[in-house]
């Protein structure tokens, strides 16, 4: 005798006394991977189904968040899918634009992903409840029956209760969540914040200049997790280095980039991938070239940029917005900072240029003109007699010595000019080249004397458009440097190329060198070396300070581009092509 097999009857009460505990479960937590695990486990008993799937509604996008089957296995998904996805499954269409529970037969297997299809082969029958909250549908959860046994309408209102709990249950969730993570965003952004402030009072219990952009430049680097950076003061449309991590390239200018330059401009900080910045300038490639990821951020004041700061990393691994953020406020505290530094720094080399320069100017003024006051006093006064045979020496002496009281005055005549900004450059076209061989013709005879060697081939005559007058000034110079700081026959060589707009003058001798120490601030006024063979030399400290204005009041520059100590130095002077 065969008996056959009738599904359980549904009993009512004992339904709606599960949903009960149900709803007592899921609010017992704000967790909400536990909140949905346990909606499927207890919605999967409750209805008597054999696999139940929770899925998230987003932005018109479905997140399917985790599945569940009666053998106890919960798999996380985290696949996502556009709402049109479902047009092909109507019971979950009805669902979600109803906001009512649908049940009926299989789902439309040829209408599912691929990867769905397998699972759905094996569904008998499926009931989708809409998990409502606030009048819309935030969720969805799905119950399939591998057996013949179809959702009937006695359940519909334990399903519309289980919808209504498991919709509760996960938005209180998702708030609890997100005012965690608002919380912990709070909590980060005070604490860098803090940071910033602490950073500042850092910066702030500095006192010199160099000090201030070490400090300003460290902390700037810690607060964004970068590798590497730099302090720049803005100046037109170039930057000037202030300050680098690595010690390099301090006190050269350089152009930069107009995306760069424009949101600098309105105070913004822009982040560059490597791709992104490109084109570097010649010499800049070695600072620049270690990192991939660039954040530049300016150093404002009251609407004023004074500066840049330019931060790198290794990796090309984004800025963390919030990290941004408290540089911002560091930096508009360090632009204060800075700013009132930079004051105090001229205020000091003012009061110390006026003492050097007195001081100088007493010093090596006096001597020559004494001894050529002397001499002509004595002359006149007849202490010679009527001609000595010894006259001529004699007037030669005087001679040299007003002529180098001359060039001195001539060159704190030229410092005064310049720094009043009276000094004005003609710009006319010549050949660089034809300058250039008339400077190594002023330079031969010291050559000579010294028993050193210039050579320079003129290659393509190249044209520029500047002072000539000017240009010979700083190539004198130049000439005049690589001749004098040699403890062996100088052998100095000079090379002329094109650079785009502009021409390259790089003038290569094998001297003593510059130290570390003295490559950032040999261009500064009255800066003279600090090694001992250096001092040891008659000089005031400004050729090459003059040598760099000069350049600039024509649209160029000039740069130490390479030096190591007892093998020598490279300086480039840098004219607009004529």
């Amino acid at each position: 005798m065969a008996v056959a097999r009738t599904p359980r009857p549904a009993d009512p009460d004992g339904d709606f006394s599960e949903l009960i505990e149900i709803a007592l479960d899921v609010v017992g937590s704000l967790q909400p991977r536990e909140v949905i695990a346990r909606i499927l486990e207890r919605g999967l008993h409750a209805l008597h189904a054999d696999r139940a799937t929770l899925s998230s509604l987003v932005d018109k996008h479905v997140v399917i968040e985790a599945t569940y089957g009666r053998a106890g296995a919960l798999t996380w998904v985290g696949q996502r899918y556009s709402l049109d996805y479902f047009a092909g499954q109507p019971l979950v269409k009805k669902a979600i634009e109803t906001l009512k529970p649908t049940f009926g037969g299989r789902l439309a297997i040829d209408q599912a992903a691929p990867e769905f299809r397998q699972a759905l082969a094996d569904v008998q029958h499926v009931a989708v409840l809409p998990l409502v909250h606030g009048g819309k549908a935030i969720g969805m959860l799905v119950l399939s029956r591998y057996q013949d046994r179809p959702f009937t309408g006695h359940e519909v209102q334990a399903l519309t209760l289980l919808g209504a709990i498991s919709g509760l249950a996960l938005r209180n969730a998702r708030l609890y969540e997100e005012g965690e993570a608002a919380r912990k965003r709070a909590d980060e952004t005070a604490a860098r914040l803090k940071a910033a402030v602490d950073a500042a009072e850092d910066v702030a219990g500095q006192v010199h200049l160099d000090q201030v952009l070490g400090r300003l430049l460290r902390r700037a680097v810690e607060s964004v997790g970068a590798d590497g950076g730099s302090v720049a003061r803005l100046d037109g449309s170039t930057m000037v280095l202030e300050s680098t991590t690595s010690g390099e390239g301090v006190g050269t200018r350089w152009a930069l980039m107009p995306k760069v330059l424009a949101d600098a401009k309105k105070g913004k900080a822009v982040q560059l991938s490597a791709s992104e910045y490109t084109g570097a300038p010649e010499g800049l490639e070695t600072i620049v070239q270690p990192f991939r990821r660039f954040l530049v951020a300016p150093l404002a004041i009251g609407g004023e940029t004074i500066g840049l700061l330019a931060l790198g990393r290794h990796l090309d691994e984004p800025f963390d917005p919030v990290a941004v953020q408290s540089l911002q406020q560091l930096s508009t505290l360090g632009a204060l900072l800075l700013r009132n530094a930079r004051l105090m720094a001229q205020t000091q080399d003012a009061e110390r240029a006026k003492s050097e320069f007195m001081s100088i100017a007493v010093h090596e003024l006096r001597a020559p003109l004494t001894v050529t006051g002397g001499y002509l006093e004595m002359a006149l006064e007849g202490g010679f007699g009527e001609l000595p045979k010894g006259l001529t020496e004699i007037l030669s002496i005087a001679l040299r010595k007003t002529a180098e009281a001359k060039t001195l005055a001539d060159e704190l005549l030229t410092v005064a000019r310049l720094e009043g900004r009276v000094l004005t450059a003609r710009s006319e076209s010549f050949s660089l080249s034809d300058a250039l061989h008339e400077a190594v013709a002023r330079a031969r005879p010291r050559a000579e004397l010294v028993k050193g060697t210039i050579r320079f081939e003129a290659g393509t005559d190249l044209r520029v458009l500047a002072d000539r007058s000017m240009v010979g000034k700083i190539v004198d110079n130049l000439l005049n440097n690589a001749l004098a700081y040699s403890e062996h026959p100088p052998a100095v060589s000079i090379e002329v190329r094109r650079e785009a707009d502009q021409v390259a003058v790089s003038v290569n001798d094998n001297g003593i060198g510059v130290s570390a120490l003295d490559q950032g601030r040999i261009f500064a006024r009255f800066a003279r070396g600090t090694d001992r063979r250096v001092l040891e030399k008659p000089g005031t400290g400004l050729g090459l300070y003059l040598s760099r204005g000069l350049a600039e009041q024509m649209g160029g520059s000039l740069m130490l581009a390479a030096s190591q100590p007892g093998e020598g130095s490279t300086f480039v002077l840098r004219l607009p092509a004529g």
